[in-house]
């Protein structure tokens, strides 16, 4: 080894330190070589230092399911971004994410965390975004007991039933208010079969619109990039009268009316218990074991998942129903006629009819795969470092199944931008979206059976009452409505308006049926003290 002479006259202690310091050089050298390379990540665009690739996110004003679906055509089946040292993994092929969310749902079973949402409201003991805890495990198994099957959930479909009717006849009255009437539909029947809570008969409750207010909240809180504090947490812990400050009062505000959600209705259902009340619902069944202060959170917490989860996804669901029966007058006759020889002009469909009618089956199930509701899923995270396919994944990832993106797969779904029922039906049907648009793992939506049994009746009643076509404008033409998609968690068109008439006399007499049946009572908004706007 060459010594320059400089350093030799330095003496001995240097020229050892200098040995010493060579040898542990190549020792580490040696070491390097040795050591197993890291798996490289998935595929993915090059980022810059230190942010990585922040500007490959979705911008603002996009559909984001659509912005990484085309990581698909440039990487393949599985793609990957990493923003600020934390990795997204998108996964774009349902085969990946059923291998991955469900053969492997032990390491991927948990939630990435939203400071300002989870944190700083409290929705972190919430069933969709708590963590793969005990938390989890425990309203798992009070959903699964209430509605994990389709034998349980049988006991609300009168309700269901009723409710729906009830749809029908704000409709038929007022059919310009297609969308103000759906959200109602189903947000009386999830409060109705959640907490035995009846809504007003009005089509006006204070209980709904405070429920309604906390899910716009609750979907504002959770859009990715809309909070810098889930960036930088610790910007939390900063005065509050520092500029760019305000979203501490915003998290103050949010979490009280999250507070009011959870306590108010439960408090309904266990007076309404303890009065002697035998009414089934979620909360009631579930109070009957005796649960402790414990187990009374997990309940509230529960039951206020469930409503957020089945109230506007159903709706929203319902509403491309109505736009591709506008759309497709062919496909509509087509279900009445099924409609008309399987149940007869006397009454109005059941839940007893579906067996026998598969053409509306088929129509609910490419509905659920025209739009997924939740085309990017809740996003899962890993629990730690894991190999999948030849890549790595680190832990703390997030993992993003492209839902929406299966659901437009051609390879799955040939000419996959047309409603097309027919895809379910004869021997060689395609992919059914039911395997997919619920979830995976060990993160399926708890309500998927109920979901699904509420968006088979409004759409059998409707076809069999209703003829649906486009809007006439004012000069007797029809306009034709854009079929696009709103910016947002949950997907759905945007505002269109249809026509919608009773198919004829006798269906407009079945329709007002109800009202004789079931005499319309007052509602139960005066046992909960909220007023008018959902002000507690």
């Amino acid at each position: 080894m060459f010594v320059p002479e400089d350093l030799l006259a330095n003496g001995p202690l240097l020229y050892g330190s200098l040995v010493l310091g060579s040898i542990l050089f190549i020792q580490r050298i040696i070491s390097a070589l040795k050591a197993p390379r890291k798996l490289p990540l998935p595929p993915g665009p090059r980022g810059l230092p230190f942010v990585g690739n922040i500007n490959d996110l979705p911008p603002p004003g996009t559909v984001e399911w659509h912005h990484w679906v085309k990581h698909k055509e440039i990487y393949g089946p599985i793609s990957s971004v990493t923003a600020f040292g934390r990795t997204i993994v998108i996964l774009h092929n349902k085969e990946l994410a059923v291998e991955l969310l469900e053969k492997r749902s032990a390491k991927f079973s948990s939630r990435p965390s939203f400071h300002f949402a989870s944190e700083m409201i409290g929705y972190k003991h919430m069933l969709g975004l708590v963590g793969y805890n005990d938390s989890l495990r425990i309203q798992r198994r009070m959903a699964a007991k209430q509605m994990g099957s389709k034998n349980s959930i049988t006991r609300f479909f009168s309700s269901m039933d009723f409710q729906v009717r009830q749809f029908l006849l704000r409709t038929m009255s007022c059919p310009s208010k297609l969308d103000d009437n759906l959200k109602f539909e189903t947000a009386s029947f999830v409060l109705d079969m959640l907490f035995g809570y009846q809504t007003d008969p009005s089509g006006k409750d204070p209980l709904v619109d405070l429920v309604g207010k906390w899910m716009a909240e609750f979907n504002i809180s959770i859009l990715n990039g809309a909070w810098l504090v889930d960036l930088i947490p610790w910007l939390e812990y900063l005065p509050e009268w520092l500029p760019g400050m305000g979203f501490k009062a915003t998290a103050r505000r949010f979490r009280k009316n999250y507070v009011d959600v959870q306590n108010i209705p439960y408090e309904f259902s266990k007076a309404r218990k303890e009065e002697g009340s035998n009414k089934p619902s979620y909360v009631a069944g579930l109070l009957d074991g005796n649960p402790d202060d414990a187990e009374i959170k997990e309940i509230k917490y529960s039951a206020t998942a469930l409503y957020g989860g089945g109230t506007d996804t159903s709706a929203a669901s319902l509403r491309v129903f109505f736009l591709n029966m506008s759309l497709n007058p062919e496909i509509q006759k087509k279900a009445q006629e099924e409609i008309d020889r399987v149940v007869g002009p006397d009454r109005l469909p059941g839940f007893e009819d579906r067996p026998n009618l598969p053409y509306v089956e088929a129509i609910l199930t490419e509905t659920l795969r025209w739009m997924p509701i939740v085309p990017l899923g809740l996003p899962h995270a890993s629990d730690e470092e894991e190999e999948f396919r030849g890549y790595r994944i680190p832990k703390g990832s997030i993992i993003v199944p492209s839902i929406g993106g299966f659901a437009r797969d051609p390879e799955n779904y040939p000419e996959p931008e047309k409603f097309i029922p027919e895809r379910f039906l004869g021997p060689n049907k395609q992919l059914d979206p039911h395997s997919y648009v619920f979830g995976f793992g060990r993160r399926v939506c708890p309500g998927r059976h109920l979901s699904d049994a509420n968006m088979f009746i409004t759409i059998a009643k409707s076809l069999a009452a209703f003829n649906i076509s486009k809007a006439i404008d004012s000069d007797g033409n029809e306009i034709e409505p854009a079929i696009e998609e709103q910016i947002g968690t949950i997907a759905q068109p945007k505002p269109f308006q249809c026509t919608i008439k009773p198919r004829n006399e006798k269906y407009r007499e079945l329709v007002t049926q109800v009202e004789l049946e079931c005499p319309l009572e007052k509602g139960d908004a005066e046992f909960i003290g909220i007023k008018a706007g959902g002000q507690a």
